[in-house]
């Protein structure tokens, strides 16, 4: 992910300057700053600079520093103090610092050895987000906050949280697509939004006892194998395991108390609600869940088929969002409310049942499936919400089973891209008058009483 487009540019101002860095004086009149008198990004899509590209080679920073016969200690790393100097490769940070600021190193693409100081407690939002050289990091152990986006397109390997992180912050890690191990440490307690997302080499990771939540898209198209929830989570956001196309096992510890995977059903389940929050190819929906959670099964290529048992009445949106290999659907004449995008990119579904106990079909629900050939609506629908069959190519046959078609609520383009000419329209014996006169429907050329 490039990140030029959504940092801003600042503008730089230092209080002195000796050798090669700028400084700025502290509140406190005895400790600086590092800082850059000009901060440098390189814009989305610009070739790289060839003129002046900042500082070259393995770079030392000083722990103190004298000006005007006043000796100060060096103590942070301001905000894009050595970005985009493209031609660094190495840079030891004494051990005076503390902080590290907002995106201190970001675009250091060439940069591979940080040596961080053991006093570090600090690393900022993009401190080192694109060093796409930068494959090893020792984060030392009192540092408290890793912040947002700060590792994110690293090419790390291996991986070491400290004790002392309690938060990895949002996509802290992500699109780290070399990662292939993790150690958290025994004291985190959230995993950011897409923290570890685009992670595509990351097959394991074990969560410590000390965990409460994880965060949406957590680790989105990551290659976890395995996922044993702790008892000690109480949150986990939307889409938190989505696209992990490797995903055979969930499990929730025994004694937590806002989740179970009843019945090894290789699923994580919300136990108040019976909400089916994560599932993955091996799952199998135990009886008692009532709904379908929003990006439960989100892009899970593994899923050939699922069993949707009669006790769900509601399928969220999103719900098997581009589950491009399911072959087989099964919408049980309990199902009351199927959302948006619910079935959106399901490419090798042939035929759709929807029973009659569905009222209503969300937007996109089954959006651009382009081998189903065959729908059937039931007779208990009374609203289709824009671009719900859109983009179907191959339909050759479609059943309306409600009588009054001007019944129905009809949103935008509901059947747009479809071939009317092509597909047939079924409809109850003595409705087709009514379909031939309803806009959207009377589109369709052949409208056939059954």
């Amino acid at each position: 992910m490039l990140l030029a487009t959504i940092i801003p540019a600042v503008a730089g101002a230092s209080d002195f300057k000796v050798g090669a860095f700028h400084y700025n004086i502290n509140p406190d009149g005895k400790t600086v700053t590092v800082t850059s008198d000009s901060p440098r990004m390189i814009p989305l899509d610009a070739p790289m600079p060839t003129g002046d590209v900042g500082l070259v080679g393995d770079i030392v920073i000083p722990s103190t520093v004298k000006h005007e016969g006043k000796t100060y200690t060096v103590t942070a790393l301001g905000r894009y103090a050595f970005s985009a100097n493209i031609e660094m490769r190495s840079v030891i940070i004494p051990g005076t610092v503390k902080t590290i600021g907002n995106s201190a190193f970001i675009q250091c693409f060439r940069l591979k050895r940080v040596l961080l100081p053991s006093g570090l407690t600090e690393i900022g939002n993009y401190a080192f987000a694109e060093c796409n050289s930068l494959s090893e990091i020792e984060i030392p152990g009192k540092v408290t906050r890793i912040g947002e986006f700060a590792f994110n397109g690293c090419p790390l390997k291996k991986l070491v949280i400290p004790n002392s992180v309690k938060t990895i912050e949002k996509s802290a890690f992500g699109t780290c697509r070399w990662l292939e191990e993790v150690t958290l440490g025994k004291k985190v307690e959230k995993i950011g939004e897409a923290a570890f997302g685009i992670c595509p080499s990351l097959k394991s990771i074990n969560f410590p006892s000390s965990l409460k939540e994880i965060g949406s898209q957590a680790f989105y198209e990551s290659a976890l194998e395995a996922v044993t929830i702790p008892a000690s989570v109480t949150e986990i956001g939307e889409g938190a395991f989505k696209y992990c196309n490797s995903l055979k096992s969930m499990s929730v510890e025994k004694g937590n108390r806002k989740y179970d995977s009843r019945d090894n059903c290789n699923a994580i389940i919300e136990t108040a609600t019976n909400l089916l929050v994560d599932g993955c190819q091996t799952t199998v929906i135990p009886s008692s869940v009532t709904t379908i959670g929003s990006e439960a099964f989100y892009g899970c290529k593994g899923l050939l088929g699922i069993d949707i048992p009669t006790s769900v009445t509601v399928i969220k949106d999103h719900a098997f969002f581009y589950c491009t290999n399911m072959r087989t659907l099964d919408i049980p004449n309990s199902v009351v409310t199927i959302e948006g995008y619910a079935f959106c990119g399901c490419d090798s579904l042939e035929t759709v049942n929807i029973p009659n106990s569905v009222k209503s079909i969300g937007y996109a629900a089954f959006l651009h499936n382009d081998r189903i050939k065959t729908v059937n609506i039931g007779s208990g629908v009374m609203a289709i919400n824009g671009w719900a069959f859109k983009g179907l190519d191959l339909l050759k046959s479609l059943t309306c089973n409600v009588v009054d078609a001007a019944s129905i609520a009809l949103g935008k383009d509901v059947f747009d891209e479809i071939d009317k000419q092509a597909c047939t329209l079924y409809v109850p014996k003595g409705a087709a008058a009514t379909y031939r006169e309803a806009p959207q429907w009377k589109e369709f050329k052949n409208i056939v009483e059954k």
